[in-house]
């Protein structure tokens, strides 16, 4: 684990580590790749229910996956930086 580099991300706090990694980084960005995606190998005339159904989903999946990783991150980090190197 790179701790100057958690240290960085944890002052920014936890809310924003969430927003912007979870909801923004991997919820938005993944609807938006597997909507494409998904259209090109298996058209639909309703173009825009999928997209609709990705951006409601994918970034509620971010959240809690980002909710996931900052605690496991968090749980490691406070590990390794009591353990005398």
């Amino acid at each position: 684990m790179n701790i100057e580099k958690w240290e960085a991300t944890r002052t920014k706090g936890k809310k924003r580590f969430i927003w912007i990694n979870g909801f923004i980084g991997w919820g938005i960005t993944t609807a938006v790749l597997w909507s494409l995606i998904m259209q090109i190998i298996q058209p639909q005339d309703e173009i825009w229910v999928r997209p609709l159904i990705a951006l409601l989903l994918f970034p509620l999946g971010g959240l809690v996956w980002a909710h996931f990783v900052w605690q496991a991150t968090e749980k490691k980090y406070l590990k390794d930086k009591d353990t005398p190197s």
